[in-house]
């Protein structure tokens, strides 16, 4: 921008105020159409254009006359090309800096931006050689990064999918013809996502990795069902298409279950919305596809694989023939048998083990942490610090120097990537995105090198004592968890905001005071503060209303010169210059140095816009130490003070702002923040560890007792508030999807006794949820919760299975006992395969093999623990719930439901 930079003693002995110079360069540099003028034949265009050739030409702008004689601009200003007045500084690695954010477009591809960034980053010429360029803060590292995990762990996890069917199978053949399944799967579900409008990120990838285990169960059923079919001496051709037949049912409501289980997060809102429905629609797609494969792709394949014609021979691979020699499986089919046998002879006491079990694993459940989003070491965290309010910037920029000191002695180096320190407030719009509320705040960006060995909360807990012992005057707060918590946390420094809300500003801080002490005493917080401070430094100005009248003034003037003086015209009365050289626009600020300001008295000195007076005689000239003034008394009714205006004379005495307001310091907020319209402050909460919601708890249960002046409201938000709307959303889904998927297999299955007993593996899946999070101090948050309903759906899976065979069985005559013994030693190689498929796929999104894979693996972690403990106790326990369901029912030999052929118009 142009800058005016006035010179207030010479504007005194000229009578000058401000306002006679915004006019007066305003009124000289203009460039507008004056219409047209026809002249002859012609139509003449006319252009006023008084614009300013060259900035320095700014000075000879006369700006008013004064007994008969030009005040130039020079005589009173200096017009130079410079910037606004400096509130904001920007060190980078204890340097001076100049910190330009780069914000893309919504639905903008984040890495093609970047990468666009760089590229223009390189092609800068003309810089001078001592000046470099560099990027500070590159969010397309943690994206590669995020999606270069979820890809190694994609494809470890597929590894050892595979790795397990070989190992049950014994064939190398039906081994690829199960992989081949992943990636057809997987490009469909990418097809589906590019449709939908979807994007390939951190959620949609998370969803694929999740089914990468799962996308391999429908081709498992399909080809352990042909191998069974085959051994029966059935060709290939034969074989493929009675297996299918026999599973289409079953897998079609195994389809529909993992639909059901996803569809109630479409109704979710909010940010869990905005997260979870990509990754619901991920799994959706993959899962969609993996059936239709199942059924057309897998059937063909296995017929090619594996063909053989009526009586001939079939060949078969070294591996699979010493695979079979052994025989290791049988062994454990006929172990199991003999354990069903045994549960079958003692039901009431399985049914009372298995309830004690579940009782027991609830009541370990309070035990469980719960926050909103696991925490991630991005390596990096944020550093908040407060002075004393009203600390000029320079003063906290020394401040935050001692810090960084501090910090690089605290940091081993090798620990130590760099520091980036934002001081103070920025000017414009940038001020919506920093959470700084004035020059005595600061935060610091500190990142940790790639390999660090110490964790970034220990290198916290170390620096908040550190802190607190070097810096006992400062207030500071710590942000961890990267830009997935700010999303989260709406951008708030704390977990939890406590917000008082009240129609008077002071009871609320009275209250907030309160709440904050209270809130300090609980066990488990840490960093609680209020974020609107009380005691900024104020000057209250008090216009003599009848004194500026007499003077030709009102508090408008009054108000005018003091805001441009301080803070320039741009916002009340801006002025532009364009350069005609290159035709860009530039700001004309008039503003007082910051130099000219730097006393009391040099504040109240600052003229004010007056009308014309008589110049006092030496010997009534203002007394610079008295307040107000000692003007003579010039038929005035004040005892003291200027002379009042007379008319034809050209001549006037400078008007001074001590001439006509009484000034008073005082104190007072330096924001003031509103919530649904009340005046509002915010005590903001840490909390140290992974357990937000007993936090969150015990301060709502402190809060219910607290007694509240009247019309005071407190009501607790931030990151608490939407993991218990989250937590609500899922308590009100999770018998949504139980009762849509109870009610779809109703349809199906054409009973209401089987789908019942098939839900009740449900409960059996959650006592494995439960104590997997409990023995690995995981916390319940809304991705444990995710995996939840996928391994509700993997459950009740396994339960299809095994209850539609116990069922043919009975249609074909056998006893109930018997039937489900045979289904449970035909389909325990399906459910083994396909359950601890799905395991090792998730094994290494469980175990964290990158950096960013702890945002997955809560969710890899609940569905292992409920697939470990739902398997075998499926196996045990439905088949026991089955035979007492169909002995009370006296329905055990004539079941209700369809032949899977029956239903779907076959033979």
């Amino acid at each position: 921008q142009v800058t005016v930079f006035l010179d207030r003693d010479r504007m005194l002995a000229r009578s000058i105020s401000t306002h006679d110079i915004v006019e007066a360069v305003n009124a000289q540099s203009l460039l507008l159409p004056a219409g047209n003028v026809k002249i002859g034949e012609l139509d003449y265009n006319v252009y006023t254009n008084s614009m300013i050739k060259v900035v320095d030409q700014m000075n000879d702008i006369p700006v008013k006359m004064v007994n008969g004689v030009p005040v130039f601009l020079r005589d009173v200003a200096k017009a130079a090309d410079s910037t606004i007045i400096q509130t904001n500084v920007v060190r980078i690695n204890g340097h001076r800096a100049v910190y330009l954010p780069i914000m893309k477009q919504a639905g903008a591809n984040a890495i093609r931006v970047i990468d666009g960034v760089k590229d223009a980053l390189t092609k800068l010429i003309g810089l001078p050689e001592d000046l470099s360029v560099a990027l500070i803060f590159d969010q397309s590292i943690y994206i590669r990064q995020a999606i270069r995990t979820i890809e190694h762990e994609s494809l470890l996890g597929g590894g050892l999918a595979c790795l397990m069917v070989w190992l049950f199978l014994g064939s190398f053949r039906s081994t690829v013809r199960i992989l081949l399944s992943i990636p057809l799967s997987l490009c469909a579900a990418f097809v589906g996502l590019y449709f939908t409008g979807q994007t390939i990120n951190i959620m949609t990838l998370g969803g694929l990795a999740l089914t990468v285990g799962r996308l391999v169960d429908n081709a498992i059923v399909v080809v352990e069902n042909t191998h069974r079919h085959m051994a029966m001496g059935k060709t290939s051709m034969q074989a493929a298409e009675d297996a299918v037949k026999e599973v289409a049912l079953p897998m079609f409501i195994i389809t529909i279950t993992v639909f059901l289980v996803f569809l109630p997060i479409a109704f979710f809102t909010g940010i869990i919305k905005f997260l979870f429905v990509p990754l619901a629609l991920a799994v959706a797609y993959a899962m969609l596809a993996s059936f239709i494969e199942s059924l057309t792709v897998a059937p063909v394949a296995m017929e090619r694989l594996l063909r053989r014609r009526h009586g001939e021979r079939r060949t078969e691979g070294r591996f699979t023939v010493l695979w079979n020699r052994l025989n290791l499986f049988d062994p454990f089919v006929e172990g199991y048998v003999r354990v069903l046998r045994w549960c079958l002879s003692h039901k009431a006491m399985v049914v009372v083990v298995v309830a004690v079990i579940f009782v027991g694993s609830l009541a370990m459940a309070p035990r469980l942490a719960t926050e909103f989003f696991p925490k991630v070491d991005t390596g990096q965290f944020i550093l908040n610090l407060a002075a004393p309010e009203g600390t000029r910037v320079e003063k906290t920029e020394a401040i935050v120097a001692q810090i960084e000191q501090l910090l690089r002695k605290e940091i081993p180096p090798s620990d130590l990537d760099q520091i980036v320190a934002n001081i103070g407030l920025p000017h414009g719009w940038m001020v919506l995105y920093t959470p700084i509320n004035g020059p005595h705040q600061a935060f610091l960006l500190v990142n940790l090198a790639k390999d660090h060995r110490l964790r970034t909360d220990a290198v916290i807990a170390q620096l908040r004592d550190r802190l607190a012992q070097e810096f006992p005057g400062l207030k500071f707060s710590f942000q961890t968890g990267g830009i997935v918590s700010d999303v989260l946390n709406f951008g708030l420094p704390a977990p939890i905001d406590i917000k008082v809300s009240g129609p008077k500003l002071a009871d609320v801080a009275e209250t907030t005071g309160r709440i904050r002490d209270l809130v300090a005493r609980i066990p488990g917080t840490t960093e609680v503060q209020i974020r609107q401070g009380m005691d900024y430094p104020e000057l209250h100005l008090d216009v003599q209303r009848t004194k500026a009248a007499y003077l030709g003034l009102n508090e408008q003037h009054v108000v005018m010169d003091l805001i441009t003086g301080l803070s320039s015209n741009i916002t009340l009365n801006p002025g532009y210059w364009i350069d005609p050289k290159s035709n860009n626009a530039y700001f004309v600020a008039v503003q007082y140095p910051e130099q000219a300001l730097l006393h009391f008295e040099d504040f109240l000195n600052t003229p004010l816009t007056g009308g014309r007076v008589d110049q006092p005689s030496a010997a009534t000239a203002v007394n610079p130490t008295g307040r107000g003034g000692a003007m003579a008394l010039y038929q005035t009714p004040f005892p003291e003070g200027p002379t009042l205006p007379q008319v034809g004379t050209e001549r006037r005495a400078p008007v001074m702002l001590r001439d006509l307001v009484d000034v008073t310091r005082k104190s007072g907020p330096e924001t003031v923040d509103h919530y649904n319209l009340q005046r509002t402050m915010d005590v903001l909460v840490g909390v140290p560890g992974n357990d937000l919601g007993r936090v969150a708890g015990k301060i709502q249960e402190q809060l219910a007792d607290f007694k509240l002046p009247k019309d005071i409201i407190v009501t607790l938000k931030g990151e608490a508030d939407s993991m218990w709307s989250a937590f609500r959303g899922f308590g009100g889904t999770l018998p949504l999807a139980m009762a849509l998927i109870y009610l779809v297999m109703v349809g199906l299955f054409r009973s209401w006794l089987d789908p019942f007993i098939i839900m009740f593996a449900v409960p059996l899946g959650l006592i494995g949820v439960i104590w997997t999070l409990l023995l690995t101090h995981t916390s319940v948050n809304v991705e444990s919760l995710i995996g939840t309903l996928m391994m509700i759906g993997i459950v009740v899976s396994n339960s299809v299975l095994l209850v539609d065979f116990a069922n043919r069985r009975l249609r074909e005559g056998w006893s109930i006992e018997e039937a489900v013994v045979d289904a449970g030693r035909v389909r325990m190689r399906p459910i083994l395969m396909t359950s601890l498929a799905t395991i090792m796929g998730l094994l290494p999104m469980a175990v964290g093999v990158g950096e960013g894979s702890e945002t997955n693996m809560p969710l890899a972690k609940a569905v292992i623990g409920g697939l470990l403990v739902s398997t075998f106790m499926t196996l045990l326990f439905v088949p026991v719930l089955h035979v007492i369901a169909r002995t009370r029912s006296g329905d055990s030999g004539d079941p209700t439901i369809l032949d899977a052929s029956q239903a779907g118009g076959g033979r």
